[in-house]
């Protein structure tokens, strides 16, 4: 297998023996067709299963090829290296940087060169629609329908850029990964998905939202304050303050307080503040740092120095010497 490769912490697979290849892809991936071609053959595969998303390394030595059947499923394919394809709705297209993102809503074939290598990402189709809802304000019961056309290229590279990170995070911290981060990770993508490509919700995502009264965002902080080691829960905080979630962002903006994951950061580096000052044996930077949703530990001490005024370690060392 070739050097480049990511989250290999889940491994799926690794082998040069297409029949068990095939086997693992049906049962792990729901694919329901897989070949290879030529005398040649390896495969990597990668999977870490989260929430609402799944995030995939898959690396080819020889040329192959794959089927997957009508799913709930949106997948968003980001190339590393090497040709593939895919051909969907009698539509043959190469996989490049990044391509239109495919629905489940038919059947999907690639067809993969040797060396090929890629990350995807795999959406859940129920999931995206509640928070679909949720950015509206309503259910309309509407299928959310991706159209065909290309991505919007600037939220696009933003979208490689977390994605990849992301694998690179999940590879380092793997399970320690704090559930809060995850959670809100996943909620960021799907929200980057929807705004980067056209469907048909795109013209009331982009409409404003209806105005309230400015008693929302003081609703909303005392809420996220009642429950800053949650998740950040879109749906069950507009359900509080009685608005849409986009009335929600619209608010926190136009009072100039920022947004609702902004105000639950500066909430939780005071907490981490809190705990790094009265430690226990167990306390530490990196612990207390992804209890209170931080997923990257510089960005954690750049926020933290800037909100407390100095940085983590040095809270706990002067909290350790005062014990």
């Amino acid at each position: 297998m070739g050097a480049v490769s990511y989250l290999d912490r889940y491994p799926l697979l690794r082998s040069r023996d297409s029949e068990f290849a095939r086997d693992r892809l049906f049962s792990a991936y729901g694919a329901d067709r897989f070949g290879k071609r030529g005398h040649e053959f390896g495969i990597q595969a990668n999977f870490a299963r989260l929430n609402s998303i799944g995030l995939a390394f898959c690396a080819y030595d020889g040329a192959a090829s794959l089927s997957f059947p009508e799913s709930q499923i949106l997948r968003q394919f980001f190339s590393i290296q090497g040709t593939a394809g895919f051909k969907t709705q009698g539509n043959s297209r190469p996989l490049e940087a990044w391509r239109p993102i495919i629905s489940g809503d038919a059947r999907l074939d690639l067809d993969f060169a040797p060396g090929y290598r890629q990350l995807v990402l795999r959406i859940d189709v129920p999931a995206i629609t509640r928070l679909l809802n949720n950015l509206l304000g309503d259910d309309c019961g509407v299928t959310l329908r991706f159209a065909s056309d290309e991505a919007d290229p600037l939220v696009m590279k933003q979208v490689r850029h977390d994605v990849f990170r992301f694998a690179e995070e999940l590879e380092r911290f793997g399970q320690d990964y704090s559930p809060i981060a995850i959670a809100e990770l996943e909620r960021a993508l799907m929200v980057r998905i929807l705004l980067a490509h056209r469907h048909n919700f795109s013209d009331r995502l982009q409409r404003s939202a209806p105005r309230a009264h400015r008693a929302v965002v003081d609703i909303v902080e005392s809420y996220i304050e009642a429950h800053w080691d949650e998740p950040l829960d879109l749906e069950r905080i507009a359900e509080v303050a009685n608005v849409s979630v986009r009335t929600v962002f619209r608010e926190f903006s136009e009072s100039g307080r920022g947004s609702p994951g902004q105000f639950a950061r500066r909430v939780r580096l005071y907490r981490a503040a809190e705990l790094l000052r009265r430690p226990d044996a167990q306390t530490s930077v990196l612990a207390v740092a992804f209890k209170c949703g931080f997923r990257n530990l510089g960005r954690f001490a750049s926020e933290y120095r800037l909100a407390i005024g100095e940085l983590p370690s040095e809270t706990l060392k002067n909290a350790r010497r005062r014990q």
